[in-house]
C-alpha cells in the first residue's frame, strides 16, 4: 500500500501560508503536516504527494517523494490539510477498509482505494489534473462507503491560515515534541543543571553550542534543540519549544512556548507562542506573539505584533470581501514569504500579509496587506516591481546559501501576474 498526501480544492483558503509550498508543508508543530505523517509511518509505507499543478514543479524539486504520480496498486489517500493524531492514523491504516472514506465534520480526511479504484482514479486525475479537484465528491459519486470520525482531540483540520496557530497552541507542538522523544536517537537529554529546569524533558544535539548563563525551563513543556544551533548567553527559553537546526538565538532573547523556531533562523528579542517556519530573520529587539512567520521574512528592529485587542474580544480576520470570526482572543500576525518590515513597525492584532510585501512608516498599516506591495503608513499601497522583488529574493536567499531556482522564480512570477 502506498500513502498519498494530497491537496484538495480548499487549499486556496490557506493563503498565504501555502503560496510557495503545498498545504501539507504548512507547519503546525516541529515540522510540517507531511513531516508528522512520515514520522508516524516510520518507514513502513512509501509516501507520495498530490498537489496543485501551479506548484508541482517546485514540489518535485524540493521533495524526495514522488509528486503527482499515482500508483498501480492500492493506496491510502490522506488530506494534506489534516493533522492526524498518531493513534487515529494508525487505526485508519490498520483497518484499511476497501474503497472507503473517512470524514470529520463534513471534511474528507482519508480514503482507501483498492487497486481497481486506484486505476480508475489515476485515469480521472491524469485527465482532470489537481486544480480544484473535489476529492470527496469524486469518491462519493463512485460509490465509496463512508464513516464519520467522532469529535476528538486526535485530529485537526486546517480551514484558514490561523487554524495552524490555533492547533499549534492547543497541543500540536507538544504532541510533535513527544514524537521526538519517542523516535529521535541523535539528540541527548540535557545534563542536570540549576539553569536547566526539569532537564529530563530537554533534548539537545551534541553538535549544538550552549553558552553559559542561559535558562532552559521545561517545567511546563518539553524543549528540543537540533544540531548546529547556537544559544548565546543570557537567553531564557520556556517550553514547550522547538529550535530547528542551524539556528542562532542571540544574547538576551526570551522565548515563551509554545514556540517553534524553524531551521536556519536568526532570532532575538521576545517571541511568544509563535511559529517561525524557517529562514526567518528577527535579529533585534521587538515582540512577535501568537504569529506565523513564513520563510525569508525579515522583521526590522523593534517590530512589534499586537496579539490582543484592547477590549479583549475575539479577533476577526478579513480576506478579500470575507470577514471571519477566528474564535481566538490572542492572534498576532500572519506574514507570507519574503515580507519585510522596517524598524519600529507596528502590526495590528490579526494582521495578514501576502508574499513579497514591504511594510514601513509610522502608525499601523492595514490589517490586510496584499502580495507584491509597498505599504507606507498613511499612504495607499504601491505595486512592488516584479524584477526588483526577484532581485532582492536572489540576494536574500544567497546569503543563506540557497540559489533561487527556476521553478521557484516561475511560481513567484505566476503569483505576481495573478494577484491584486
Amino acid at each position: 500500500m502506498e500513502v498519498i498526501i494530497f491537496e484538495d480544492n480548499k487549499s486556496e483558503n490557506l493563503f498565504p501560508l501555502n503560496m510557495l509550498r503545498a498545504s501539507f508543508d504548512i507547519k503546525c508543530g516541529t515540522g510540517s503536516i507531511k513531516d508528522r505523517i512520515v514520522k508516524i509511518l516510520n518507514g513502513k509505507h512509501e509516501v507520495s504527494l498530490l498537489c496543485r499543478e501551479t506548484i508541482s514543479g517546485l514540489m518535485k524539486e524540493i521533495n524526495k517523494e514522488k509528486v503527482n504520480q499515482l500508483p498501480k496498486d492500492d493506496a491510502l489517500f490522506l488530506n494534506g490539510r489534516v493533522v492526524f493524531g498518531k493513534d487515529l492514523l494508525n487505526k485508519i491504516i490498520k483497518e484499511k477498509k476497501k474503497d472507503h472514506i473517512y470524514s470529520y465534520k463534513d471534511e474528507l480526511i482519508s480514503a482507501y482505494l483498492s487497486p481497481d479504484k486506484t486505476k480508475i482514479f489515476k485515469n480521472f486525475f491524469d485527465e482532470a489534473g489537481s486544480k480544484n479537484l473535489n476529492f470527496k465528491d469524486y469518491f462519493c459519486s463512485n460509490k465509496f462507503t463512508e464513516s464519520e470520525i467522532p469529535e476528538s482531540g486526535d485530529i485537526s483540520v486546517l480551514k484558514y491560515p490561523w487554524d495552524a496557530i490555533k492547533y499549534f497552541l492547543q497541543g500540536g507542538l507538544s504532541s510533535d515534541l513527544e514524537l521526538y522523544f519517542q523516535t529521535d536517537k541523535n539528540l541527548k537529554k540535557a545534563y542536570k543543571s540549576e539553569c536547566f529546569i526539569n532537564s529530563k524533558n530537554i533534548l539537545i544535539s551534541p553538535k549544538t553550542k550552549i553558552y553559559p548563563d542561559i535558562v532552559l525551563d521545561a517545567s511546563e513543556g518539553k524543549i528540543v534543540i537540533e544540531e548546529n544551533c547556537a544559544i548565546e548567553p543570557f537567553c531564557f527559553i520556556k517550553g514547550p519549544v522547538f529550535i530547528g537546526r542551524n539556528t542562532l538565538v542571540k544574547s538576551g532573547t526570551r522565548i515563551y512556548g509554545p514556540c517553534s523556531i524553524g531551521k536556519n533562523s536568526k532570532v532575538a528579542g521576545e517571541i511568544a507562542e509563535s511559529i517561525f517556519h524557517s529562514y526567518v530573520n528577527k535579529q533585534h529587539d521587538g515582540f512577535a506573539g501568537h504569529s506565523y512567520i513564513c520563510p525569508f521574512v525579515n522583521l526590522g528592529a523593534d517590530t512589534v505584533t499586537s496579539d490582543l485587542k484592547n477590549n479583549y474580544s475575539k479577533i476577526r480576520m478579513k480576506k478579500g470581501e470575507t470577514e471571519t470570526d477566528t474564535g481566538m482572543q490572542f492572534l498576532g500576525s500572519i506574514l507570507g514569504d519574503h515580507t519585510k518590515t522596517s524598524i519600529n513597525t507596528m502590526l495590528n492584532t490579526g494582521t495578514i500579509s501576502g508574499i513579497f510585501a514591504n511594510i514601513f512608516g509610522g502608525g499601523f498599516p492595514d490589517k490586510e496587506i496584499g502580495s507584491f506591495t509597498w505599504n507606507e503608513g498613511g499612504n495607499k499601497p504601491v505595486r512592488y516591481k516584479l524584477e526588483k522583488a526577484v532581485e532582492t529574493a536572489v540576494t536574500v536567499m544567497s546569503r543563506r546559501g540557497i540559489k533561487l531556482s527556476k521553478s521557484y522564480e516561475n511560481l513567484v512570477r505566476y503569483y505576481s501576474e495573478n494577484s491584486g
